[in-house]
C-alpha cells in the first residue's frame, strides 16, 4: 500500500500569466506579458507531498521558508522576485513543524527528500534536512546554480552550507510515453519521469498502485484544468519543450486512470481524497 498526503508550506499569489502564457508567445515574450498582467491569482498553495511506501517515507519537495519575508533574503536586483510573485508562509507552515505535528522527525522518519525542482518553493524547506538524502537531476542542479537558474527563481545563495544532493541521470526504461524514468523504489512502483519545459531538468514522480497511477506533476502544469487546455506556463523558457511535457502527462493520463497532483493547484487534495482521475 502506498499513501501520499499533501503538505500545505504557505501560499503563493502569481500573474495568470505566469499560470498559462498565451500560444505563439516566446519564453521571453512569456516574462514580458507576465509584468504587463495587471491579473494576479487568488492565493495558492505551495504543496510537497508525504509518499509512504513500504520501503520508507519519501518528501517529494519542501515548500518555501518563512524567511520569504525577512528584508533582504529575496534579492532585490531581480524584479520577478520582489514585483511579480507574493510568497506567504507563517514559521508553523514550514514542512519541518508539519512533520513534527504529524509525528515524524524530519531528522530521521524521511527516507529521501526528491526535488522535482530547485526554484525557491520547491527547495526553501531544504534546512529541515541535514540528515537526510536529497535527491535532485544534475541537470536541474547545475542550471540552478547558474545565472538563469538565478534569475528564472532559484536561490541557491540560500542553500544550505551542507547541501550535497545525489544527482540523478534519468537512465531508466520508458515508462508509456516518458523516454526515460528513475526508480526510487526498489519495486519501481514509485519513480521519476522526465517533465521539462517549466525548467531544465524538471521532473515528476510517478506513483503506480494497481488500480490508479498518481502523477505529482509539481511545476509541470499549475493546475489540472491547464494541463487539459494544454497551455504551457509563462515561466518557461522553452514553450514548445513545456508543451511537449503537457502532451505526454495527457497521454499517459488518459491511457491509465491516473490522478494529478500540481504542487499549486487548490483541488489537488480533493482529487486525492476523492480518487478523481483525470479520465
Amino acid at each position: 500500500m502506498i499513501t501520499v498526503t499533501p503538505i500545505r508550506t504557505g501560499s503563493v499569489r502569481v500573474k495568470t500569466a505566469q499560470q498559462a502564457g498565451r500560444d505563439g508567445r516566446s519564453g521571453i515574450g512569456r516574462k514580458i506579458d507576465i509584468f504587463r498582467d495587471p491579473d494576479w491569482s487568488e492565493p495558492l498553495p505551495i504543496f510537497c507531498f508525504l509518499v509512504e511506501h513500504p520501503e520508507g517515507r519519501f518528501l517529494i519537495d519542501t515548500g518555501d521558508t518563512w524567511r520569504n519575508s525577512v528584508p533582504g533574503y529575496l534579492p532585490r536586483w531581480n524584479p520577478f522576485f520582489t514585483k511579480e510573485v507574493v510568497v506567504k508562509v507563517a514559521p508553523h507552515e514550514e514542512v519541518g513543524a508539519q512533520l513534527l505535528a504529524m509525528n515524524l522527525d524530519p531528522s530521521r522518519d524521511i527516507a529521501a527528500v526528491i526535488l522535482t525542482h530547485m526554484h525557491h518553493d520547491h527547495a526553501g524547506g531544504l534546512d529541515h534536512f541535514p540528515h537526510t538524502r536529497i535527491m535532485v537531476t544534475r541537470e536541474n542542479y547545475e542550471f540552478s546554480r547558474g545565472l538563469r537558474g538565478k534569475i528564472g527563481g532559484c536561490l541557491p545563495q540560500r542553500w544550505p552550507i551542507w547541501f550535497r544532493p545525489e544527482l540523478v541521470t534519468l537512465g531508466g526504461p520508458a515508462i508509456g510515453p516518458f523516454v526515460s524514468s528513475h526508480p526510487i523504489t526498489s519495486d519501481g512502483r514509485v519513480a521519476l519521469v522526465p517533465t521539462p519545459g517549466h525548467v531544465n531538468g524538471h521532473v515528476s514522480v510517478l506513483i503506480r498502485q494497481e488500480e490508479l497511477s498518481i502523477f505529482i506533476a509539481a511545476d509541470a502544469t499549475y493546475a489540472e484544468s491547464i494541463l487539459r487546455a494544454g497551455k504551457a506556463d509563462g515561466v518557461t523558457f522553452d514553450p514548445e519543450t513545456a508543451k511537449d511535457t503537457l502532451r505526454r502527462i495527457t497521454e499517459y493520463a488518459s491511457s491509465t486512470p491516473t490522478i494529478i497532483l500540481p504542487s499549486h493547484d487548490p483541488d489537488g487534495p480533493a482529487r486525492l481524497a476523492a480518487c478523481r482521475t483525470f479520465i
